[in-house]
C-alpha cells in the first residue's frame, strides 16, 4: 500500500459491563488513516434501486451535489450502487459497462475527483451481487479488488448475497488482504446487514459495517422501520470510534414518505449515533427545506467529531428518549431529546448525566435554532427542556460559550494531471486546494516521503487554506505514463486527535524520451 505506517488513534471506549469482556480489534484504520471521522456521500439505492442507474445519472448527482453546499458540507465518496456498472469477462477480469457508463469506470472516477469529490463503487462478498445482475468477488478477490484498484475507487460497499457455504471472517479477511495486495487505500464498507455480529471483528478489516436490514425499499421512506433500526444500533456503541463504525444504512432524509419534522429527527439521530450520513435521496431535486437539514453545519460537526464517540440512551422520561454519553472533542456535551410522544414534553436533566457542572458558568447551544443562551439550573445542578411533539432538541451544552467547529475538509481536486512537452527537461507544476471549513486553522498537512523520485510535493498555508504543491522535473524521464498516490496527514489542534488522510492522484504524460538536465 502507499500507506505504510501507523496512525495513533488515542480514543479510548468506556464499555458497559455486558460487553466490558469484548473490546474492539486494532483498527484497520491505524494502517490506511481513512474515515477517522463517519463517512459522507450519496449512494442512489434509497430512492432509484437499480434500474435507472448509469453514468448520466451520477454526473447529474455529482453537479447538483456540488451546487447544493453538499460538497461543502462535507460530502466526499459518490457512486453508483449496485448499478449494473461491470461484468466478468473470459479472461476472469471485470470490465466496466459500456452500455450504461460509456467513460468505462476509470473514467467516471476521473470525472467525480476532479470535481473534488471521492469515488465509491459496490460489489458483493458471494458468486452474485444481490440483485443477480453483476459478477460477485467469491474466488476473484485478489483480480476484482485490482480492478477496483485501477478504476481509482476510494470506497467500495460489499454486500454479503449469494454467500452460500463461506466463512464471514474468512472472506471479509480475503478481500481485505486483496485491497492491501492491489496497493489502492480504499475505505471498506462491509454489508451483511448485521449477520455474524461484523461490530466485533469487522474493525480491523474494514471502516464501517452494516448492523441492520436495509432501512427502506427504492423510492419510499418507512419511518417506522427506521425507528426499529435506531434502536438496534444505538445499543452497539461500545463498537464505534476513529476508524470503525456502526452502519444502520444510508440516509432517508428528503424521501418521499418523510416530514420535515422527521427529517431533522432522523438526521439528528444518525448524527448523534456518529453514523455514516451517506444521503439516498435525488439530490437533483431537493426542496430548500431538504438540503438546510443535510448542511446544517452544527449537526454535522457532532457527526464528524474528531473524537468519534456514539451517543445513545441513557434513560426515558415518558415518552422522551434522553440521549446522551457523547463528550466532544472541546470539551462540550451534545445532548439530544426525542420525544416520541404526541404531546409537547418537558424533560429535567442533570448536569451529572452529562458529565458537567455548573461552574464557572453554562451555556446551552440549540443545533436547529442556531442559538446559544444561559439556562436556569436549579440548586441541584437541574436544567429544563421543552420538547415539541415528534421532534427533537438537540443542544451542545459546555462551561464556555463558544462551540466551534470540527474540520471538514474541502478539496478543489482529487486528481493532478500533467503533461511533458517533449523531448527537453521541463519543470512542471499542478496544485489542489485543500480548505477547512471548521473554526480553527489547522497545522500544516504533512506528506508522506514515500513519493516517486520524479515527484516533489510541497505545502504552503494562508489562513484555513492550505495550497498543495506537485513539481515534476521530467530530466532523464522515459517516455509513458506515470501515476503515484500521494498522502497527506494531519491533527486537529483541539482535540490532538490524528485526522482522516487525504490521498489524491496524479498523473504524468510523458509523449517521448526526455534528456538530461544540462547546467
Amino acid at each position: 500500500m502507499t500507506a505504510n505506517s501507523l496512525i495513533p488513534l488515542t480514543i479510548a471506549l468506556t464499555l458497559p459491563l455486558c460487553c466490558a469482556q469484548a473490546p474492539p480489534p486494532k483498527p484497520h484504520a491505524t494502517d490506511d488513516g481513512l474515515a477517522l471521522t463517519p463517512p459522507m456521500g450519496w449512494y442512489p439505492w434509497n430512492i432509484f434501486g437499480q434500474e435507472p442507474q448509469n453514468e448520466k445519472l451520477i454526473r447529474e448527482t455529482v453537479e447538483a451535489l456540488v451546487a447544493s453546499g453538499m460538497r461543502d458540507a462535507g460530502y466526499s465518496y459518490v457512486g453508483p450502487d449496485e448499478g449494473i456498472c461491470f461484468s466478468r469477462g473470459d479472461d476472469g477480469k471485470l470490465t466496466s459497462n459500456l452500455q450504461r457508463y460509456p467513460s468505462g469506470l476509470r473514467g467516471l472516477g476521473d470525472t467525480i475527483h476532479r470535481k473534488g469529490l471521492k469515488y465509491a463503487l459496490y460489489t458483493d462478498a458471494g458468486a452474485r451481487t444481490c440483485s443477480g445482475a453483476m459478477p460477485g468477488t467469491k474466488d476473484h478477490e485478489r483480480v476484482d479488488m485490482q480492478a477496483f484498484a485501477e478504476w481509482r475507487a476510494d470506497y467500495v460497499k460489499i454486500d454479503w448475497c449469494n454467500t452460500q457455504g463461506q466463512d464471514i471472517v474468512k472472506t471479509y479477511t480475503d478481500l481485505h488482504d486483496a485491497q492491501h495486495a492491489a496497493g489502492r487505500p480504499i475505505v471498506h464498507s462491509l454489508c451483511s446487514w448485521g449477520d455474524g455480529e461484523p461490530w466485533k471483528w469487522a474493525a480491523a478489516l474494514g471502516h464501517l459495517w452494516r448492523t441492520t436490514a436495509d432501512i427502506c425499499g427504492p423510492g419510499q421512506a418507512d419511518w417506522d422501520h427506521a425507528m426499529k433500526l435506531t434502536a438496534i444500533n444505538e445499543k452497539l456503541y461500545p463498537w464505534a470510534g476513529p476508524g470503525f463504525w456502526n452502519d444502520p444504512d444510508m440516509l432517508i432524509v428528503g424521501m418521499p414518505g418523510l416530514s420535515e419534522v422527521q427529517n431533522r429527527s432522523f438526521f439528528s439521530l444518525w448524527c448523534m449515533m456518529a453514523a455514516p450520513l451517506i444521503a439516498g435521496n435525488d439530490l437533483r431535486s431537493m426542496s430548500p427545506s431538504t438540503i438546510r437539514v443535510l448542511t446544517n453545519p452544527e449537526a454535522i460537526a457532532v457527526n464528524q467529531d474528531p473524537l468519534g464517540i456514539q451517543g445513545h440512551i441513557i434513560r426515558t422520561a415518558g415518552k422522551v428518549e434522553v440521549w446522551a454519553g457523547k463528550p466532544l472533542f472541546d470539551g462540550s456535551r451534545a445532548l439530544l431529546l426525542f420525544n416520541r410522544g404526541a404531546s409537547a414534553a418537558s424533560v429535567e436533566v442533570k448536569l451529572a448525566e452529562i458529565d458537567l457542572k455548573p461552574e464557572p458558568g453554562l451555556w446551552v447551544r440549540d443545533l436547529w435554532r442556531h442559538t446559544t443562551s444561559q439556562p436556569a439550573i436549579s440548586p441541584d445542578g437541574v436544567i429544563a427542556f421543552q420538547v415539541e411533539p415528534n421532534d427533537v432538541g438537540w443542544f451542545r451544552i459546555a462551561n464556555q460559550p463558544d462551540f466551534p467547529l470540527p474540520p471538514v475538509i474541502v478539496a478543489d481536486t482529487y486528481l493532478v494531471s500533467l503533461r511533458a512537452g517533449g523531448p527537453a527537461p521541463q519543470d512542471l507544476t499542478g496544485s489542489l486546494v485543500l480548505t477547512n471549513h471548521g473554526s480553527a486553522e489547522l497545522p500544516l498537512w504533512k506528506v508522506r516521503q514515500d513519493l516517486p523520485a520524479w515527484l516533489a510535493v510541497t505545502v504552503v498555508k494562508t489562513g484555513k487554506t492550505q495550497t498543495v504543491r506537485n513539481a515534476v522535473a521530467t530530466a532523464g524521464l522515459r517516455k509513458g505514463l506515470y501515476h503515484a498516490v500521494v498522502r497527506l496527514d494531519n491533527t486537529e489542534p483541539i482535540s490532538g486527535q490524528p485526522m482522516s488522510a487525504v490521498y489524491y492522484d496524479i498523473d504524468l504524460e510523458v509523449p517521448d524520451d526526455v534528456g538530461a538536465a544540462t547546467e
